[in-house]
């Protein structure tokens, strides 16, 4: 069985229909079985990673993403953001001498952020937005 690769359009589509009918869903694989299911046909099987999936989910308008994540070894330098592969922003104090020393680290794509001690993300919870009147 061979399976094909769905555009990001059509992931989207079935994403929303999916969160329009659950609101929430707790996981990234509990979202992908459920978008892979709206996205198949008796003819045509979909691939989808999870990864892909989320990064189309936060590049979504309509969706709201839930970060949790458990601390992590300090001495490892962030380049990239762990969950979108965005760049990181660093978020600068001054010190009482006149230094700049970097409080933490900012995705400003998808509002992932760590500071002394590392955040690893571990699980995303996909939420659908609430439209604004």
């Amino acid at each position: 069985m061979s399976y094909h690769i769905a555009s990001d359009e059509q992931i989207q589509k079935a994403l929303k229909k999916v969160l329009t009918k659950f609101r929430t869903v707790s996981t990234q694989i509990k979202l992908k079985k459920f978008v892979t299911k709206e996205l198949n046909t008796k003819k045509i099987k979909y691939g989808l990673s999870q990864s892909r999936l989320r990064n189309i989910a936060i590049k979504s308008d309509f969706v709201k993403i839930e970060i949790h994540s458990r601390e992590g070894d300090p001495r490892k330098t962030l380049n990239k953001c762990p969950v979108c592969l965005g760049d990181l922003k660093r978020v600068k104090n001054l010190t009482i001498w006149g230094g700049e020393v970097t409080i933490e680290l900012r995705c400003p794509t998808c509002g992932y952020w760590t500071g002394k001690k590392k955040r690893i993300p571990t699980r995303y919870v996909f939420h659908l937005k609430k439209r604004k009147k």
